[in-house]
Formats: structure tokens, sequence, C-alpha cells
């Protein structure tokens, strides 16, 4: 397969051709040849350029995160072309599935924008962490990032500054978050090494000047260590080494001290060989022989094995005191551990249920995909992966800022997270170049510019097409603004309506024409004339009406119609009333008591139905004054006018002795009536007062009791209530 690569071009490949070689099966190697042998009848030119920067990342992938041939494969299309010149079908049938998931994933990474990282950090490692569906994209993008820092004197000082800053707010925490520590330390040092020279430069410089007594110790220390686990039957590594540079300024920071004050310049790492059963009591077994040897810190345990970390990082840490009163860390774990802690895999490690819920699951798939030298052929399981933002999305602004939002959020809710006022005006949007509705349903890593209109309004389907309580609350707030101010509108043009035809802008005219045209409220009145679906031009009508009607009934309460009997029985205009009222919407009115026979009037009231008064009522006229246009004319039924009923009659007089007994044989033995109730109570100066209720058969024989009640000695006041 090698010699069918292009000979010219041949040396370009020479490193990449290597890394078939790393692969045993013949299928990862012939896919590499393919790839290389399609490449070699590209542009030479752009072999030439990307050849080397392809090269060490491919170095990178397969050498420090574990990567394997999917890819592999993936970072060198990825290296070589862009977006539109892939062919998606292509690639699926001659590469697979894997290496076109793992692509798609790299072209949906954008263009992070340096001036936004430092204050959106958190949420951009959370966008790349969600954006794709392959992990393995991470990695290449990874890599791509540390090839750039170890290149970074090729760049001019603004593409440094992008890349440093870029490093220490992102791809840095990126790298720790899912367990690659060798290229985590490799960033931090290279982001101090530019970002803070002269601190670099004097620790550098420090840790150099103590180099030759520092390896001395170290021997010293581990010497008696060795001895102690051979004879204990351990198989084991010892390795010594200084804590990196940013480490130890870190240190530096927290503590508060100058150098030769950091008591842990370096650590011990002791690399146990061990079967996966058995682990953990080997750690801990050679825990207790190091600290039979040396005196613990205990406040400096750190018990990673029991509990890993969330990357899948596995150790067991200890701070002891050596020789001269140093103190040393010293990290336990098996090689197993080791190479999770290098790489960030671990094979026959899985995370146990915790606090962080589905999001474990994914990041074991991340350690598995790493370990299994990407050869895991399975699909993603995106399923696991989207458990660890399932509720949320992230949404770019055209300015690069990122908007976190809740999944299946549509435009409108996102124009009313950047502001209320762009919500309220939101006539649609550009989601990644395409124009689309308010109605849109947003997808992670959409970028979203708003369209507004400052003749745009909300209006009450948007609270359909808003998923967000709070877009759906601002929403609300901004209908009611809307009606307030249509309402002021629609005032103002009754007021000045009102006052060109001479009405008068008052309350009593208000609720007039709220009346005329069946509102309930003047507020309601007033913001459909400001909608202008009102016809004003009949207010003069309403007001001509009005005049009509009062003029009609105060007419008729001014006049002694005489007795009803007499009268034409033509009622056609006329409420007719009888005692049967119980199931009709009229009542009679409390205030006068009116009774069959008496003249009345119905007077509609604004909950309560149509009230029926005497005409005579005490609060007529000032009922009718204020508002003549709510009453009706009404008459009795005349086939009810005789008709019994009970009779309140107020009494009031000079109190003497048995006037109880008197009233009550007045109206049971004079007048032979049922008495329903009589209640009489003493006033101030010997007076008394009370009512009396009593079964009349007619209004003529209420009449008579009460002029025989009046004529009573001592009896001041009697009338019907």
């Amino acid at each position: 397969m090698q010699e069918t690569i292009n000979k010219n071009i041949k040396f370009q490949f020479a490193e990449l051709i290597k890394f078939a070689d790393k692969f045993d099966n013949r299928e990862s190697k012939e896919k590499i040849y393919k790839v290389l042998n399609l490449l070699s009848g590209s542009d030479k030119n752009i072999i030439k350029n990307n050849s080397e920067y392809t090269s060490e990342i491919c170095n990178i992938i397969i050498n420090d995160t574990g990567g394997g041939v999917n890819t592999l494969i993936a970072a060198v299309f990825y290296s070589f072309y862009k977006k539109e010149d892939i062919d998606s079908e292509y690639i699926k049938n001659e590469y697979g599935t894997n290496v076109l998931k793992i692509l798609t994933g790299l072209y949906k990474i954008p263009i992070l924008k340096t001036e936004k990282i430092d204050k959106q950090a958190e949420q951009f490692i959370k966008f790349l962490l969600t954006v794709t569906d392959d992990v393995r994209a991470i990695l290449i993008m990874l890599a791509a990032e540390l090839y750039k820092i170890r290149h970074i004197d090729e760049y001019n000082e603004e593409e440094k500054a992008s890349i440093i800053n870029k490093s220490k707010a992102i791809y840095t925490p990126l790298a720790h978050r899912i367990g690659l520590y060798n290229i985590k330390t490799e960033f931090e040092e290279k982001t101090m090494k530019y970002s803070e020279e002269d601190m670099y430069r004097f620790i550098a410089k420090k840790l150099k000047e103590t180099k030759a007594t520092r390896d001395t110790y170290i021997e010293s220390f581990i010497t008696p260590l060795k001895k102690v686990l051979k004879e204990a039957g351990y198989n084991f590594t010892i390795k010594g080494r200084p804590k990196s540079i940013h480490s130890i300024w870190n240190k530096m920071k927290s503590q508060n001290v100058p150098f030769e004050e950091v008591y842990d310049l370096f650590a011990i790492r002791i690399i146990l060989k061990s079967d996966f059963n058995n682990e953990k009591s080997v750690c801990w077994n050679v825990y207790s022989i190091i600290t039979d040897l040396y005196k613990p810190n205990p406040k400096r345990l750190r018990d990673w094995i029991s509990s890993p970390k969330l990357s899948g990082y596995e150790s067991l840490h200890t701070t002891v005191l050596g020789a001269e009163n140093k103190w040393v860390e010293v990290q336990i774990r098996t090689e197993r551990m080791d190479e999770v802690a290098e790489k960030g895999p671990a094979a026959h490690w899985r995370y146990k249920t915790g606090k962080e819920g589905g999001s474990n699951n994914w990041l074991a798939k991340i350690r598995e995909t790493l370990e299994n030298a990407g050869d895991y052929e399975n699909e993603t399981d995106e399923s696991s992966k989207s458990q660890l933002y399932s509720e949320e999305i992230l949404v770019f602004t055209p300015e690069g800022d990122l908007k976190s939002l809740k999944k299946d959020y549509t435009v409108l809710d996102f124009a009313f997270s950047v502001h209320t006022k762009v919500g309220e005006t939101c006539s649609g949007a550009v989601v990644n170049n395409k124009i689309q509705p308010l109605s849109y349903i947003l997808k992670n890593g959409d970028t979203v510019k708003i369209l507004t209109n400052k003749n745009k309004k909300p209006n009450t389907e948007w609270l359909d097409i808003a998923k967000g309580t709070r877009t759906k609350n601002k929403i609300k707030r901004a209908l009611k603004s809307i009606t307030f101010n249509r309402a002021e509108s629609g005032k103002d043009i009754i007021k000045e309506k009102l006052e060109r035809l001479k009405f008068g802008f008052s309350e009593k005219n208000i609720e007039l024409l709220t009346d005329h045209f069946n509102f309930k409220t003047a507020v309601e009145f007033y913001h459909s004339v400001g909608e202008g679906t009102v016809d004003i031009s009949k207010i003069k009508q309403a007001f001509e009406k009005k005049k009509t009607i009062e003029d009609e009934i105060i007419t008729e309460i001014k006049t002694d119609t005489g007795s009803q009997e007499k009268e034409d029985v033509n009622y056609g205009d006329f409420l007719l009333i009888d005692e049967n009222i119980s199931d009709l919407d009229y009542t009679l009115s409390k205030c006068c008591n009116p009774l069959p026979g008496e003249d009345i009037f119905g007077f509609v009231t604004v909950n309560k139905g149509t009230r029926i008064h005497k005409k005579t009522c005490p609060n007529a006229k000032d009922m009718l004054g204020r508002y003549p246009y709510r009453a009706v004319k009404a008459k009795w039924n005349i086939s009810d006018i005789n008709s019994s009923f009970s009779a309140n009659i107020y009494i009031s007089g000079k109190d003497f002795t048995g006037i109880t007994s008197v009233i009550s044989d007045i109206i049971t033995k004079e007048f032979n009536l049922k008495m329903q109730a009589i209640s009489l109570k003493s006033l101030k100066n010997s007076m008394f007062e009370g009512n009396v209720i009593a079964k009349v058969n007619n209004k003529k024989q209420m009449i008579d009791l009460i002029n025989r009640l009046k004529i009573l000695k001592n009896i001041k006041t009697v009338f019907h209530k």
C-alpha cells in the first residue's frame, strides 16, 4: 500500500506514514494509506505548507491523547480541507460514520472572539463540550491549539495575545476537565512563559540552580523507600520530579511566600504493578509503609482512589517530612492509574453514581474513547452526552457573546433575553445567515442576529410562540403597557370629541358612553377607541338618546298619573312587574319598597340587574339626574294589583302602657288581617318607634289601616316603608 503514494510528495508524508505502523491491524493501516493516496493528488503547495502542522497534530493525538485511527484520519482531513470541500457521502462511504461525525463536530466549532473569552470562559467551555457529537473532535481541537502555542514565535503580537488568552481561559481548563493532565500542564507552562516571562525565568533559574542539590536529596529520600518496598515484595518504579514552574508560582501566590519557602518543590511518584481488583489495597499498603518510614502531614492527605476526580484521575497523595525537615509530596498509584493521569483514559474504571448525575456516563465515555486508541467504532453515546446539559443550549450573538437558553427556546425567547426592548420590536432573525421567523426553534451553537422594526408591537399570539416563563411575563407586561397607552390615546380622542360637541369631559358623560357602546369599564372603552374599533361619530346619538329618555322619565315622575286602572293597558314599551319576579332580571328596591299599584320605574344597575323604585323614592331625583339613560319605564301588571301582600308599616309616638295590644287588636279584630310581626322599642323622653308587618289584601286596605293607626291618641307618625 505504501508504494502507491506519489513519490514526488512522498517525503511530505514521511511522518504520517510512520503513524500507520503504530496500529497492529491491517484495516487501520489501509485507512491511513488511503487518505495519503487521496492527498497525493491534491495541490502540492497545500500539502507542503500543511504537512508539518498535520504531522505534529497527529503526533499529539497518538502520544498525548491516546486517540486512534479515526481521530487521526479526521485530523488529516481537517488540516487539508475546508468545510465546503468535504464530500460527506464520500467520507462516510470510504472511511466510515465515525470519521464523518468527528469532522462534522470540528466544523461546528466557531472561531472564538478573544475579547469575549475572559468574561465568558465557562460558557465557552460548556459550549465546546456540548456542540460536538463526538468527543474526539475536542481532542483534535486541543491538539491544534497545543501546536499553536508550541510554535507561538511564528505568530505576530496580536495573534500571540489571542493564543495565550484562549489557552489560559479555555483550553487549559478544558484539558483538565477531560483528564488530559500532560496537555493541561504544557498549556500552563507555555502561557506563563509568554504572559509572565520574568517570573517564569526567575523560577526556572532557581530550579536550575538547585537541581544538583535537589537530585541528591531525592536520591537520599528514595533509597530507603526502594529497600523497604522490595523487601515487602512490591514490583514498582519510583520517579522524582520537580513541580511545574506554573504550579510553584501558584503556591508562591496562594501561600504568599518566596520561592525558598515553598516546601514541596518536587514530588516523588511511586508507580506499582497490580491487577485491577487489588489496586486500592496495594496503594494503601504502600502508604502505610511510607508513613512508617517518614512522618506524614495528615492535613495534606489526598485520597483520589476512594473518590476519583470527575475527570477520572486516581492517585493517593501524602506529604511527609524527610531529612533536614523538608516536606516531600509522595504520589502513590498503579500503572493503570498513571496512564489515566498522563493521558486521561481509564480502561476498567467507571464513575460511581453521584451528584453529577447523567454527566458521569459521558465523561466515562470520554475516557473509554481515549484509552481505546480511537478504535471505538460504535456510535457515540449521544444520549449520555446530551444529559450533561440536556436542558440547555448555547447560542452566539453576532458580536461573539454566548447566551444560555433552555432547550426548544425560540428566536422570540432569545430576543427578549438580549433586551426587553429588542424583544418587543423583534420581527424575526438571521440564524446562521438565513432569515428565520419568531417561532424558529434555536439549536446549540446557532449564531443569531435579531431583526427589529420600531413599528412592531407584541400581540397575544406571541404568548403561544414564547417558551420561557420570563419571556411570557415580559410579553404580558408589554401587552398591558400597550393597552394602557392605547387607552390614554383613546381618552384624549374622547376628550377632544366631547369638548368639540360641547358636552364636556366628565365622569357622568363617560359612564353614559361606556354603557351606550356596551363596555364594562371606561378603560376598555378608551382602549377600543385608541385601537380605532369604536365609531366615535355615534357619540352624539348617545346623548340624544339620553335626552329623550330623561325627558320622558322626569315628565312621568312629575305628572299625576291618577289611578292605574284607568290607564291604557298597552304596555309594549314598559316592564310589567308582578310579585313573581324571582326568576327575572329585576328586583324590588329596598330603599322605597314599592307596592303593587304604586307608580314605579326601573333603574338599570351595573351588576345587579334592574331595580324597581317608586317614583316617589327619595333617591329617584338623584338617580335620574345623574344617570337618566339607565332609567326604564315600568308598570304593575293590572291583574296582580289586588293580590295580597305583606305591608311593612312604620309607627312612632308617645309610649303608653298596652300600646302593643291596642295595635294588635286593630289589625286582627277591626280589619280581620293576619299580623306577621310587630317590633316596638322605647326611646328617650317616653317615646317609642317600631315596625308592624301585616298581610293586606290590596293597597287601599293598607292605606285604610295606616289612616286608622294615625288617629290613635299619642301616635305621631305612621307610613308604609
